[in-house]
């Protein structure tokens, strides 16, 4: 179970600082009041997307990494393993 929490958590950070530092490029500069009057929703599709599309990038590319990469970017460099109960009948 932690390590599916943390699997989920580690991308979702990381995601999170991306679209942070996306909003500090001074190209957005002369954009940002028009940004800003589409507002929070706007924010959290963005932030989203860019979660999910870290995620996924990673998750495929993660056969073809040190562990202590995987770690890094994932937070786990083990699958989750759920048991018992989730297990189809």
């Amino acid at each position: 179970m932690f390590t599916s929490i943390l699997r989920t958590i580690v991308p979702a950070l990381w995601g999170s600082f991306i679209a942070w530092a996306i909003g500090l490029l001074p190209v957005l500069e002369p954009h940002r009041e028009a940004l800003l009057e589409y507002g929070t929703p706007l924010s959290a599709i963005i932030a989203a997307v860019l979660i999910a599309s870290w995620y996924a990038f990673w998750r495929w590319l993660e056969p073809r990494l040190p562990d202590w990469l995987t770690r890094a970017v994932l937070g786990s460099a083990k699958a989750p393993v759920y048991e018992g109960k989730h297990a189809a009948k």
